[in-house]
């Protein structure tokens, strides 16, 4: 049996991932972050080590003595996290982060995946057995945007592109060709609930890949969780890039989103 290394963060993410990978024969070991990684994990993989986030000298001495060579990376990890008080960063981890010429999610990443290649440890495409979660081109749900919301798509897409080429965030909530939230650092559902306390009912959500999305990590997701901030804050469009973000949790997700009326569409 094939081992592979599972460096899992928040979400649902890296549980599916697991999942699919044992069913393909796989045997995974994975590096849960200490308040990031769902507890559930350890019921998808063969074996898991609790870290807390600073500790990276830690988390290549796991792999490298289980003998990983390949490792994939899902689901993100708060960037809030950084500013934590109480979280210890070790000395190897402060230095490639001091190295940086900005704290970019990118760049960060970059930075740490560039450290496992140096340690013999290959990150693998983010999407390695899950190639069936990245939507094709079409309208997802029984309801289709209305002339309104096609504009309001049109709009926001050209700006959520930008934010995604500077690597600000990925995610934009218009209405009526309003800008009413930009994502920061505070993920997807933040943004929409920050959007729908500007505009109110029938907001528009787009969400689209960076501008060079590197799919080893980080990559665009959306799901079930996506869908019931939706339907809270009574938005009625998701809008998301055909074939470049991942949909979680899809079957689900689109019964709740049609049993809401809300449209999701991929372009």
């Amino acid at each position: 049996m094939k081992k592979i290394g599972l460096i899992a963060g928040k979400s649902r993410y890296p549980l599916i991932l697991a999942e699919a990978a044992r069913k393909q024969g796989y045997s995974i070991f994975a590096i849960g972050i200490k308040g990031e990684t769902l507890p559930e994990i350890a019921n998808y993989v063969s074996e898991v080590h609790w870290l807390d986030i600073g500790e990276w000298d830690k988390l290549v001495g796991l792999l490298k003595h289980a003998e990983i060579r390949e490792a994939i990376m899902a689901g993100g990890v708060s960037k809030t996290i950084l500013f934590r008080k109480d979280i210890h960063i070790d000395r190897t981890a402060l230095e490639i982060i001091n190295a940086l010429k900005d704290k970019r999610d990118m760049s960060i990443l970059n930075a740490f995946a560039q450290q496992l290649e140096k340690e013999g440890i290959e990150l693998l495409d983010a999407t390695l057995f899950l190639e069936d979660l990245l939507p094709e081109k079409g309208c997802l749900t029984a309801r289709l945007p209305n002339s309104r919301e096609w504009e309001d798509i049109k709009f926001g897409w050209d700006i959520a592109e930008e934010i995604a080429r500077l690597d600000i965030g990925m995610t934009v909530v218009v209405k009526n060709k309003i800008v009413l939230a930009v994502e920061g650092m505070e993920g997807t559902d933040e943004t929409i609930r920050r959007g729908a306390s500007l505009g109110g009912e029938g907001t528009v959500v787009i969400k689209v890949s960076r501008f060079v999305q590197d799919r080893r990590f980080d990559l665009p997701v959306i799901g079930l969780t996506t869908v019931r901030t939706l339907n809270e804050t009574k938005a009625k469009v998701l809008a998301i890039e055909a074939g470049k973000v991942l949909f979680l949790d899809k079957q689900e997700a689109i019964a709740e989103a049609d049993k809401a009326e809300i449209s999701i569409v991929a372009l």
